[in-house]
């Protein structure tokens, strides 16, 4: 397509073929992402309480629905359609009110009675039915119905990115084929985006998609695309942009200068407390887990000493944070002279980028290969992180010869401590490209916090089990 022509090649792919529901369905659909259940028990508990389980004076438990059904109607209308089911600020606002409201009665010196109590009491039940309503929203709508709109090669990114996460399904594209962006209001056919709006109009009320996603490096400065937004906010769809800067950015945040709006780079975690809590609770953990495991490291090391001629632990220089060097340990799962053989083995390399990887690599002894594949052969690098050397989540060690080979881009992933386990461990492991892997080390890097280890490290254990790309 060339500026100034029709827009041509625009397709519309669907994921799935769902067939027409009645309209009882759709009815019932629409109150079920809506959250229209949750608002009515938010009013019909508070009411219950203040009349049948308080018997609270009628003109007190009017007063409680009154209060609670007009603060449930304003944040009906305030949340657009999308979010009604799912947020919290409901909640979290009210309660922030009645807050306020109570300290203001003290201060004036407002009798504190039985009756007030259980009024207040009445009233606190609406927000916690409804959070707990939210939280019930998240789980059964955890999969966000998702139209990607864009130039075919961006939508087919996002598309295989996306496949398969379980908390975005895309069931419809929107793409058009073009080396250019979609051209300014008046530079095109009028009806070429009037097709544009009305395909994407068209799927959101077919496939029931409550969010659009606009994969264009200049949707804040294209006119065409910010009318398909303004669009889609009068059908009450979220509408979200995927700016193209780099696959490597996720601590982007929105932030106001003047009267413009800009995107803060700086990452989430980047000062002294959050490095502090990290090393502390690493060390700690490390610690505690080896004075549990330790029968079973020494059955290890034994087994070792009498399966093969060699020491049982393995020691090896590593990059540590900042490429720094550091002695690694593990449970020698190789025979001893293992490092001189490996010239004889680079032909046979299955490994993805820098990385050595041999599915059946001669030079491993029958007990390291099941170390390896329930991944016992790393746990002496518990003693790594106690000495502070390594972090129990974090990008995976690398050989010096491998971090000789890093781009500036990929050296970011030296910016923190080694992990006993990462991000990409527990995403397929060996199974994973170097691309793959790399962009999810980065991830950790830019975005890492103390829920996020805890879950890695739950998401390891699994793994683990699992033998998931283990070898």
């Amino acid at each position: 397509m060339n500026i100034g022509q029709p827009l041509r090649g625009l397709r519309t792919e669907r994921q799935s073929s769902v067939p027409r529901r009645r309209s009882l369905h759709r009815v019932g659909g629409a109150v079920v992402r809506q959250g229209v259940v949750g608002y009515a028990a938010a009013l019909a508990v508070p009411w219950y309480l203040s009349s049948e389980r308080f018997g609270l004076p009628r003109e007190w438990t009017s007063g409680v629905v009154a209060l609670v059904g007009v603060w449930l109607l304003y944040s009906f209308a305030a949340l657009p359609a999308f979010e009604r089911a799912r947020s919290f600020k409901p909640s979290v606002r009210l309660v922030e009110v009645l807050g306020v409201a109570t300290f203001g009665l003290v201060i004036v010196g407002v009798g504190n009675s039985l009756t007030a109590r259980q009024a207040m009491v009445s009233v606190l039940a609406g927000p916690a039915v409804l959070g707990v309503s939210a939280v019930a929203h998240r789980q059964v709508l955890r999969r966000t119905p998702t139209i990607l709109v864009g130039q075919v090669e961006s939508v087919r990114r996002l598309q295989k990115r996306w496949a398969g996460r379980k908390d975005v399904n895309v069931v419809a594209t929107c793409s058009w084929r073009s080396p250019h962006e979609l051209a300014p209001a008046g530079a095109v056919a009028d009806h070429s985006f009037d097709e544009v709006v009305r395909e994407v109009l068209s799927a959101v009320a077919e496939r029931h998609a409550t969010s659009v996603v606009i994969a264009s490096g200049r949707a804040f400065t294209n006119p065409a695309l910010r009318h398909l937004a303004w669009a889609l906010q009068r059908a009450e769809v979220e509408c979200l942009v995927v700016a193209d800067m780099s696959d490597h950015v996720e601590y982007l945040s929105p932030r106001r200068v003047g009267d413009q709006i800009a995107l803060s780079l700086r990452a989430p975690n980047d000062h002294l407390m959050s490095l502090v809590v990290k090393s502390v609770f690493d060390r700690l953990t490390a610690a505690v887990a080896l004075v549990v495991l330790s029968p079973v490291l020494l059955v290890v090391a034994v087994m070792i000493r009498l399966g093969s001629r060699g020491p049982a632990i393995f020691r090896q220089e590593r990059s540590g944070r900042d490429g720094r060097p550091f002695v690694m340990y593990k449970f020698r799962t190789m025979v001893v002279d293992a490092e001189a053989r490996l010239v004889d083995l680079r032909r046979q390399n299955e490994g993805a980028g820098p990385l050595f990887k041999l599915r059946n690599d001669p030079r491993i002894t029958p007990l390291g290969r099941v170390l390896r594949s329930l991944s016992i052969d790393e746990l002496p690098q518990l003693f790594n992180v106690v000495k502070g050397d390594m972090s129990l989540v974090g990008p995976r060690p690398a050989l010096p010869a491998e971090t000789s080979q890093y781009s500036e881009w990929v050296w970011r992933r030296l910016h923190v401590r080694p992990g006993l386990t990462g991000l990409w461990q527990v995403s397929g492991r060996s199974a994973l490209s170097w691309e793959d892997s790399i962009r999810m080390d980065l991830q950790y890097v830019n975005n890492w916090n103390l829920r996020l280890d805890l879950a890695i490290l739950a998401r390891t254990v699994r793994a683990v089990l699992s033998r998931d790309g283990a070898h």
